[in-house]
This record gives structure tokens, C-alpha cells and sequence, in this order.
């Protein structure tokens, strides 16, 4: 009698996919409307409460993740992904187990409030057209720099806002201005994990700024995208916070803008995981230190 071996559930690979310590990096978007909403209803400190972190964990660990995954099915990318350098391959369960993840997500977001959750749903539509070969958008370079900028950008933003502050209050053009500006923050550190899958973008006919201008031009041009917003947090961190910490942000802006151009004057596009290397550690410190800077405002 023969005895049927069962194939074991990929359940790792399908973790991996979630790129959760990736996604962590775009707390600062979450954090920057957090900051801003509090300031501007007065609320202390909204990291004591637990409806902020619930908010947090629905994001991040859910929506992000699940997207995430999601994209990993369609994109099926076989070399440097941001996050994983030798990403695993794709099992059918991926796509099940992405929507699964994001359910949960969505079950953590209703009781933060019924404007957060949707904003949410906004966005979780956003990530699935960007993504899905139905509609693509990242296929499209003005699709896709609205998706991600409007997206992730204002409407990451907007949820951080909402865990605090009334929805009426983001039709103020100072919440707008900001809004408008975390999208160009959001545009530029998109660039820069763009700039090592030009090859893999440009099989596939997903036509990013790097694969259209070369990663060299687009990196400069991340940087004049960086710098208006940059300006607009250090006017932020100035009334918050005052001098001090506002020179510091101003110094971290300015390291990782000549880095971003010293990286595009030595470009070798032959140099696929070098370029991936320094990808993640300009992701790592702008993320890091932005989401620092942030969490001295709030707890001030």
C-alpha cells in the first residue's frame, strides 16, 4: 500500500512576500498625518491610545502587506525586489493568502472609525488596479505616479490625520498643502526602489520614470521632488519643535539628497544588486529617520 505524500503549504514564502520590514519604512507617511491631525486638534500624545495603534497595525502589517503580496503574484519578479534580494517564487496560494491578509487588515480598521476605514478601502483599491492586470496601472507612468503619490502619499497621509482629527479638517488647504507634498515625498523614495528593477520593469512594459528617463535622470529628478517637501516638514519641525531639531532634519534631508545624487553620477546599470544595496540603505535611512523625527514631535 502506497502512502500519498502531502505537499507541505509554502507558508514561509508566502509570509516573505509580505515584506513586512520593507513596508515599516512608510510609517513616517502614517506618522506625518498623525502629527499634523494632533497638532491641529490639540490632542497630547495619541501614541498612548490604543484605537492609534490598532490604526497602525491595519495599515502596515495588513493593507501593506497584503498588497504587497498581492503585487509579488502579478509582477512575478525573479530578481531584487525592495526588501528581498533573492525574492521566492510564486505558488498559487499567494493570491488567496494576500486577500486574506488584507481582510484582516480591514477587520482591525472598522473600529477605528468609519472615515479611517474609508480612506482605507480607498487605498486598498488603489494598491489592487495598480497591480492587477485587469486595469495595471503600474503599467502607465501617469497612472502610476498618481497612484502611488495620490495613494500612498495623500492617502497615506490622510489615514494618520484620521486616527486624530475630523475628516472635515483635511479639506483646509494647509491639510491639502500637506497632503499634496507628503505625495511628492513618497514620489521621490519611489524612484529610488525603482532604479534597480529597470530591467525586469522594462521586460514586463511597466513603463516607471527610470525605464523612460534612466535611472541617473529619474534620481535627479527625485531629488527636485524631495526638496519642496522636505521644506514644507522643516517649517513643521521649526513651529513644533524649534531650532534644534529642525537643523537636524535639515542636515538628514541634506545627506540623503546628495547621496541620491552622488548615486546617480556613478549609476552602472550592469550592477543590479549594488544598485539594490544602496537602494535599501537610503530607504532604511530616510525612513528611520524621518519616522524618529516624527515620534520626537508627537511625544513632545
Amino acid at each position: 500500500m502506497t502512502t500519498r505524500k502531502t505537499k507541505a503549504v509554502p507558508w514561509r514564502d508566502w509570509l516573505r512576500h509580505l515584506r513586512v520590514h520593507f513596508n515599516l519604512l512608510l510609517t513616517p507617511i502614517w506618522l506625518f498625518g498623525l502629527t499634523i491631525g494632533a497638532a491641529s486638534t490639540g490632542v497630547a500624545n495619541p501614541l498612548t491610545q490604543p484605537s492609534t495603534w490598532l490604526a497602525w497595525a491595519s495599515l502596515h502589517l495588513f493593507l501593506y502587506g497584503g498588497t504587497t503580496a498581492f503585487n509579488s503574484y502579478y509582477d512575478r519578479d525573479e530578481g531584487p525586489v525592495g526588501g528581498m534580494l533573492h525574492p521566492p517564487g510564486i505558488d498559487p496560494g499567494l493570491l488567496p493568502f494576500s486577500l486574506v491578509v488584507q481582510a484582516i487588515g480591514l477587520a482591525l480598521a472598522l473600529p477605528v472609525g468609519v472615515p479611517f476605514t474609508l480612506a482605507w478601502l480607498t487605498l486598498f483599491a488603489v494598491f489592487t488596479a495598480y497591480s492587477h492586470p485587469a486595469v495595471r496601472l503600474k503599467a502607465h507612468p501617469v497612472s502610476q505616479l498618481a497612484s502611488i503619490g495620490l495613494g500612498q502619499g495623500a492617502v497615506g497621509f490622510a489615514l494618520g490625520w484620521l486616527v486624530v482629527a475630523p475628516p472635515s479638517g483635511l479639506t483646509s488647504p494647509g491639510a491639502l498643502l500637506h497632503m499634496l507634498l507628503t505625495a511628492l515625498i513618497v514620489l521621490a523614495l519611489y524612484i529610488v526602489t525603482q532604479s534597480y528593477q529597470v530591467e525586469e520593469d522594462g521586460a514586463r512594459g511597466d513603463r516607471t520614470l527610470p525605464v523612460l528617463l534612466g535611472a541617473p535622470r529619474a534620481l535627479r529628478l527625485a531629488v527636485l521632488l524631495l526638496a519642496p517637501g522636505g521644506g514644507l516638514l522643516l517649517l513643521d519641525v521649526y513651529r513644533l519643535a524649534g531650532a534644534g531639531l529642525t537643523l537636524t532634519t535639515a542636515v538628514a534631508f541634506t545627506i540623503v539628497g546628495g547621496w541620491m545624487l552622488t548615486w546617480a553620477a556613478r549609476f552602472d546599470a550592469r550592477s543590479t544588486n549594488a544598485n539594490y544595496g544602496t537602494a535599501m540603505r537610503v530607504s532604511v535611512t530616510s525612513g528611520v529617520t524621518l519616522g524618529a523625527i516624527l515620534t520626537v514631535l508627537l511625544l513632545r
